[in-house]
Parts: structure tokens; sequence; C-alpha cells
């Protein structure tokens, strides 16, 4: 690992060790404090749990209260040398249905050599690595090497929307020559991964009302019902062949280049293992062909995610609803903006004659990709390669939305997703887990790459 002498090996490997459960211990108790975002569920006394973790380590920590939910920032300053930013999140996903968890979703435990706890893995128990990559190192080397600093929100699970004005307000605070990011799994076929980009989302909701109150469905014959009339919209923005209908819509679409068409390439791709994984029979077929990870990666979509109208709960009840809302999310590639995406919505329907539909946006994330040539890339992949023994697959981005594009977009830097959970983690569901050895994988991914980035400039600008 690195390039450390024996010595140095020998007594990282020792406190790392001697510390394994106060690590597991702490993780456990930054797993029981509940932050559920989207509800504001124990996110204040969770930012001050993590700021205690860090200050405790000996980063210099502050809590930045906005809006919605505190903004966790710390540093270790070394002049003169390069600047690693490391972001991210503390907030988790509602837990429910509770009744699926086999223990208690904020009652972390170890069964079978994973950690069960809601935010295991997305995203505390991947954060947690690098806490204990930096105590690793003060304790064992007296210091870190270079330059740290640490941006931990909120609200990533709603969207980071205090993120953007607090880095345009703090562009000098967050100034570093590369971001880090430890989210999301490795593949399925156990090799670890190296993301370069998340996609960007629009979140909209679409919302029909007709009339002041649901009716007997006897007056069907000639009251609107708004279901049909969403039913109608919601089938004209996508045909049977998956081609998305809104005009425009592909128009800035960012073709790959060769170079990120290759990378691909390599994934490790048994369809059939992935069919049977995910319960279905065929994969739906992008613009060029039905290949999971180029479409993954390089389509954008058009997703119906939640329909509500009308009596939904058991038995039967004949009504004619008031109300009909469908919610439905886009993820977009590289030069489509959710702006420009939400226009073009607003105006197609408006088009079919659909202008009694409301569209209430939820959330903008622009997509984000760092360059396959940047030279901080071969370092990492050295790094990772010195800790799980092989070279990680490399992916121009995920088929997930994160909030890089502050980095790559709004800061100007590169910025580096490296996941450590494994495949079957469950995050956003019951049961979400976090891989005990991955975690202390992380840990020391964590300390090779500290070490790794101080040892070269040719990343920095």
């Amino acid at each position: 690992m690195g390039d450390y002498s024996r010595d140095d090996m020998k007594r990282i490997n020792y406190y790392i060790e001697e510390n394994r459960s106060r690590f597991i211990d702490e993780l456990f108790q930054f797993i029981r404090q509940p932050s559920v975002s989207t509800r504001n569920e124990g996110i204040q006394s969770c930012a001050e749990l993590l700021a205690g973790f860090m200050t405790k380590v000996g980063i210099k920590v502050q809590i930045f209260k906005k809006s919605h939910h505190p903004i966790v920032y710390g540093e270790i300053i070394k002049e003169g040398q390069p600047t690693v930013l490391i972001y991210g999140h503390y907030d988790c996903q509602p837990p429910e249905p509770l009744d699926q968890w086999t223990s208690p979703p904020f009652e972390p435990m170890i069964r079978n050599g994973k950690i069960y706890g809601c935010g295991s893995s997305d995203n505390k128990g991947q954060l947690f690595t690098y806490l204990k990559a930096v105590e690793t190192l003060i304790q064992v080397e007296g210091s870190v090497p270079l330059s740290l600093k640490f941006l931990f929100e909120g609200e990533e699970e709603i969207g980071s929307p205090s993120l953007k004005p607090f880095a345009i307000n703090h562009r000098q605070l967050l100034k570093a020559d590369l971001a880090l990011y430890s989210d999301s799994h490795i593949h399925e076929s156990g090799k670890p991964l190296l993301i370069l980009g998340f996609k960007g989302m629009l979140y909209v909701e679409l919302i029909v009302r007709i009339g002041s109150r649901d009716l007997h469905s006897m007056q069907a014959t000639s009251i609107p019902n708004p279901a049909w009339q969403l039913v109608w919209a919601l089938s004209t923005l996508k045909d049977r062949s998956n081609h998305i209908l809104i005009p425009g819509f592909y128009d800035a679409v960012a073709e790959p280049t060769p170079l990120e068409r290759k990378m691909v390439a390599q994934i490790p791709y048994d369809e059939q293992s992935l069919l049977n994984h995910f319960g279905i029979k065929d994969f739906l077929p992008g613009r060029d062909n039905s290949n999971y990870y180029m479409n993954l990666i390089f389509e954008p979509t058009c997703n119906i995610a939640g329909i509500v109208s009308g009596y939904v709960d058991p038995g039967a009840k004949t009504v004619l609803p008031a109300l009909a809302s469908a919610k439905i999310d886009f993820r977009l590639v590289p030069n489509q903006e959710p702006m420009d995406i939400l226009d073009k919505l607003n105006h197609y329907l408006e088009q079919q004659g659909f202008k009694d539909i409301k569209i209430v946006p939820h959330m903008f994330i622009e997509p984000s990709r760092t360059p396959i040539e940047h030279p901080a890339v071969e370092i990492i992949k050295c790094s990772i390669r010195q800790v799980y023994g092989e070279d990680p697959l490399v992916l121009p981005n995920t088929g997930a939305s994160g909030p890089n594009y502050i980095f790559t977009g709004l800061l100007g830097q590169p910025c580096f997703l490296i996941p450590y959970a494994t495949c079957d983690q469950n995050n956003h569901a019951p049961n979400e887990n976090m891989n005990l050895e991955s975690f202390f994988k992380g840990i020391y991914t964590g300390i090779t790459l500290i070490q790794n980035l101080a040892k070269s400039s040719s990343f920095r600008d």
C-alpha cells in the first residue's frame, strides 16, 4: 500500500487493528442517530455528532446553518501542499416500510459480515472511512501530508438545495485541486470502481384537478376524469420503443468519446445474470442498442416515479376523482440542462392540448463528468489497485444523480467517486447494509490516496 516502508505499514496496520472495535462503535453511534432529511428528523443532532467526530480526529470544524439543513465543513491546512476536498452527506432516506427490516433501522448490528442500518452505506459508512483514514495518519505519522477540506451536507437525499448557493458564497473556502467522494457500490463482479461523473436530473410533478370534489362514478358519462387526462398526457412523453418524444429532448446530448465507449465496453457484462437479478426478461432498448451499461451511462431517461388518483385502498369504491398527479424524473447526460428540459416539457404539453396540467418542479441537478484523460485518474487507479489487488473499472459516469456538478462546473474541480459498498447494499430500501471489510478497505484506500496524491504534482492546476 502506497510507498510506505515496512515499518510504516506495520504501525498503520497495528493502529487500525488495535482500534477496530472503537471504529465500529463510533460508526454505530453515527448510524444510530436518525438523519432523515426529507422530514427533518434528527438532522441537527446528527450534524453536531459528526462535527464532534471530526474535531476529535484533529480537524478544524465549522457548522453552517442553512435554510434547510446544516453543512458541516472542516479543514486541515498544510501550506504549499496540494488540497483535496472530500465530500459526503450525513442525511439518509426515510426507512419505511419498517416491517420489512430484519432489525430496527436505527439500531445498527452486524450479521454475516455486514453492518445493517439506515444510512449505513448511503452515506455514513463510506463518509466515515475518510475520518478514520485521517485519524490513523495523524496518530501514526503525526500529520497528514497535504491539505484536506471536508464538505459534509445534510440535504443530498432531497437534491442538495443549499449546496450550490453555499459554494457560490464560499468559493475560496472550498478551493481545492480535486474533490473525492465515496458513495454507491462496487461492480457486481466484486471489482472496484472509479466513477468520473453523475447524470443530472429534473424531477417534476404533474397535477390535474377537475372539479372541487370526488364524485360518484356514474357521472363519468358527462364529467371529465383527471386520471384519464393525466394518462393521456403521460402517453405522449415516450413511445413503445423507449424513445422520448419531447421535441428537442436529445438535441444537446453529448456523444460519448471513443475512449469513453472503450472503457464502458470493458465492463464485465453477464446479461442473463443481470436480468435474473432484476427479475425481468429483457432490457429496454436505447438509441443504439440494449446493452445495459451503455444505456445506463450514456442514455437520458424519462421515468414515471409514481401516480396517484382516486381510491387505491383495498376493496371497491366507485368514484370519479377530482385530482390526479404523477411524479416524473428525467435523468440527464452531459450538456443537457434541467431548466431547458423543463421549458421543453412545458411547451410540449401545451402543444399537445394539456394546458390544464400544472407542472411543479421539485429538483434540478446538472450532469457532470470528469475527463478520463485527467492525470489524477492514474494516481487514483494505482491507489485502489494497491489496496484491492486489481485495477478498478473506470466508468465515465454512473446512472444515478448527485451534486458533482458543484465541483466540476461551479468550482472548476475534477471530481472522483470511489465506491466501497457492495452491490447488494440495499440503499434507499429496508435492510440497507455496509460490508464490514469494505468499510476497512475504504480506510486503507483513503490512507493510500492521501499518500499518493501528496507525492505527485501532476494533477494540480
